[in-house]
This record gives C-alpha cells, sequence and structure tokens, in this order.
C-alpha cells in the first residue's frame, strides 16, 4: 500500500490499538504502541501493540488485553443503542467504525487462544495458523452484525 494511505489507515484504526492499552495499562503493564512497524511475514500491520510480560502474568490479563477491542466497541454500540443517541444517517458510519475497531485480528486471536505462548515469549506475539487466520475472518463478520443489529435494526 502506498505510504500516505497507509498512515491513513493507521490513524483510522488507532482506536482499536488504545483498545488493547487501556486495560492494559490500567494493570499496570508496560506498554509500546508501535505505528507502522517494521514486520516479518506475509502481512504488514498498521500498528503494533505490545506490553512486557513475565512468568507472573496472569493468563486471564493477557486473554482480556487481547480481547479488549472486541468488548470495548460492543460495548460502545450497546451503550449507544441503550442511550437512543444514534440514529438516522449517522448510525451507518457509527456501525462500521465500531465493527471496525471491534475486530479481532489474526494476531489478536492466537494471543487470546494460547496466553501461555505469549507469556512465554514475555510479549503479546502467539504463533498465528491457517485456522486462527479463519476463525479471525469469521469473527470479523460476526462481530459486524453484531454491531449492525445494536445499531442499525
Amino acid at each position: 500500500m502506498v505510504r500516505p494511505l497507509r498512515r491513513l489507515a493507521a490513524a483510522v484504526v488507532f482506536p482499536h490499538e488504545l483498545a488493547h492499552a487501556v486495560p492494559a495499562a490500567a494493570a499496570g503493564l508496560s506498554i509500546t504502541v508501535t505505528p507502522l512497524p517494521e514486520w516479518e511475514g506475509d502481512v504488514e500491520p498498521l500498528w503494533q501493540f505490545d506490553a512486557e510480560l513475565d512468568d507472573d502474568s496472569p493468563l486471564w490479563l493477557i486473554r482480556l488485553v487481547a480481547v479488549a477491542p472486541l468488548l470495548a466497541f460492543l460495548a460502545v454500540a450497546a451503550g449507544l443503542r441503550v442511550a437512543g443517541v444514534i440514529s438516522g444517517v449517522v448510525a451507518l458510519p457509527v456501525a462500521v467504525l465500531c465493527a471496525l475497531w471491534g475486530s479481532l485480528s489474526a494476531g489478536d486471536l492466537g494471543v487470546a487462544l494460547s496466553p501461555a505462548e505469549a507469556r512465554s515469549q514475555g510479549q503479546f506475539l502467539a504463533t498465528v495458523d491457517r485456522r486462527t487466520r479463519l476463525v479471525a475472518d469469521v469473527l470479523a463478520i460476526a462481530t459486524t452484525a453484531g454491531v449492525a443489529l445494536l445499531l442499525l435494526w
């Protein structure tokens, strides 16, 4: 992707990374959030969230931080629905953003499924195989459908 477009895309998806960072920082983890990181592999992430993990890092916390964007933006969509403040032409772009920001990447899902692996590596990284990528894709569709139901129905 052209560099200016990648920068724009990174700016748009930043709230997703922020949703990882907030609970991690609240738990006292030392965090880093890197825009447009250098990456080895078949994907080029727009951001890299990481936090230092040690042998005492609870597995539940690692899972929570990994899935935090999904929980946060489904909660935002539900809160907006309950409050009744979103309707009309504003509802569609808000639904798109909540779905985008709440969708988990294959890396997020990999860490959530294998928090012990992330803890043993000392960082928010886990092996991502083809099955994990497929599940992440299906979960992104389910997230979009869930947000759409909450805000548009």
